[in-house]
């Protein structure tokens, strides 16, 4: 059976430090389950998946666990998919609200994976028969941007991989056409792994056995492929590795060999940097910052705020996935040592808050905004640019500044949701938080 990329070792001794993580209890009831995937929906709602890190770790758990206060507590849920799926295994979640998620689950013997729908809270999850998995196919990831468009993303049946698309949450699921996707190599023996994808605005990446990568900038409905450098199969314990995309072009790659590499082009040529200290099991952006990601695993995590540069290292302890909102909501999977004990880690530090003291010295107002927001601030500073990015890096709007102390900037055409003013100066950078309505 085909291997996920999961980090499932126990862990021993589960205490962080309480400068950046704080533990918490997922809830699952067994010892050793920890998380293969976070879904932060806002500051108080967050989704997770279980995964078995016992020594005898299999795919057949399907328990969920959903934070409503912020990663504070947690209620786990066991799920039932339906007859027939007693050998089915989660593979992702992705939630879009406190109430609406999806979770794609990988094949068992005689059993074909596919993509379910929950309304309620994960009180129950229904099948989108529409996202029609082979049974050859291993559902590897399930992806939304909103409460309409969609992806889910399985392994090559029998030499292009099988993608699906959605525009209306999931009623309708679409095959990507093979004439969209790059061919397998090697042809029909390469797949991709659970979880292992990334998104930055309308751009999603996933890696392969063969350390490449695909990428698509709509949504999924068109892929190109590259090589990844250092890395000849993403899920390989010594030649692996993780990558994260502040942007549709800027990102970091870590391989499981010590290496670093940066990519503006979206992930086609790289450069390699030097740097210690950062670790390579999982990475992530943390959006609204400039060049700001956490990495984590088995023993340790490090973050930095300069795009890799220079790391500095959190702990020596073990860590799955990790996932940002932005510089203040952040979390890292664990394992549990008892029913009411570990499993999750929250960020709880102030360290990614990059630009704090610069950012104080600027006032937004109004905020939230409906159409025009202003930027002053009562120290003479200049400003020369500033540019607007989404919750995901994405840059929605720029504007060039010539020396003003205070900017008026009309934000209408911006759809509701929370934005980042990313502030250049003459006395340097800032972030300033605002929401559009």
């Amino acid at each position: 059976m085909k291997k996920t990329l999961l980090l499932l070792l126990m862990l021993t001794g589960l205490s962080v430090n309480a400068q950046f993580w704080t533990v918490k209890s997922t809830g699952f009831a067994t010892v050793s389950r920890g998380l293969g995937s976070i879904s932060i929906v806002d500051a108080n709602n967050v989704w997770a998946i279980a995964v078995d890190g016992s020594a005898a770790a299999s795919l057949v758990v399907k328990e969920i666990t959903r934070s409503s206060d912020g990663g504070n507590t947690w209620t786990p849920t066991t799920l039932a998919l339906g007859p027939g799926t007693a050998g089915l295994g989660l593979s992702s979640i992705s939630a879009v609200s406190g109430t609406t998620a999806w979770i794609s689950a990988n094949p068992g013997t005689g059993n074909t994976g596919g993509v379910w729908k929950t309304v309620n809270s994960g009180a129950a999850f229904t099948k989108q028969t529409t996202a029609a998995f082979t049974a050859a196919s291993f559902t590897n990831f399930v992806y939304f941007w909103d409460g309409n468009n969609g992806i889910a993303q399985g392994d090559p049946d029998p030499t292009f991989f099988e993608i699906y698309t959605t525009s209306n949450g999931g009623t309708n699921w679409t095959r990507v056409v093979t004439g969209n996707i790059p061919a397998t190599s090697p042809a029909g023996n390469e797949f991709g792994y659970s979880n292992n994808y990334y998104v930055s605005g309308d751009t999603i990446w996933f890696g392969t056995s063969s350390g490449r990568l695909y990428r698509s900038v709509d949504k999924g409905l068109n892929w190109t492929v590259s090589q990844a450098p250092a890395v000849t199969d993403f899920g390989s314990a010594t030649t692996g590795g993780a990558y994260a995309f502040s942007s549709p072009l800027n990102g970091l790659l870590v391989t499981k060999t010590g290496q670093i590499f940066t990519t503006s082009d979206g992930g086609t040529s790289y450069t390699e940097i030097a740097a210690t200290g950062f670790f390579n099991g999982d990475i992530a952006y943390v959006p609204g910052t400039t060049g700001t990601y956490v990495t984590t695993g088995t023993t340790g995590s490090s973050y930095t705020t300069d795009a890799g540069l220079t790391w500095t290292n959190i702990d020596a302890l073990q860590h799955t996935v990790v996932s940002f909102l932005d510089g203040n909501t952040g979390f890292t999977g664990g394992f549990t040592t008892s029913a009411t004990v570990g499993g999750v880690s929250k960020y709880t530090g102030n360290v990614l808050k990059t630009n704090t003291f610069n950012a104080s010295k600027f006032s937004t107002y109004p905020n939230p905004v409906s159409n025009n927001v202003t930027i002053s601030n009562t120290e003479n500073i200049l400003l020369t640019d500033v540019n607007i990015t989404d919750i995901n890096g994405r840059t929605v709007k720029s504007v060039k500044v010539n020396n003003l102390s205070e900017v008026e900037m009309n934000v209408s055409e911006l759809g509701a949701g929370v934005y980042f003013m990313n502030i250049t100066s003459d006395a340097g950078k800032a972030v300033k938080k605002f929401i559009k309505n």
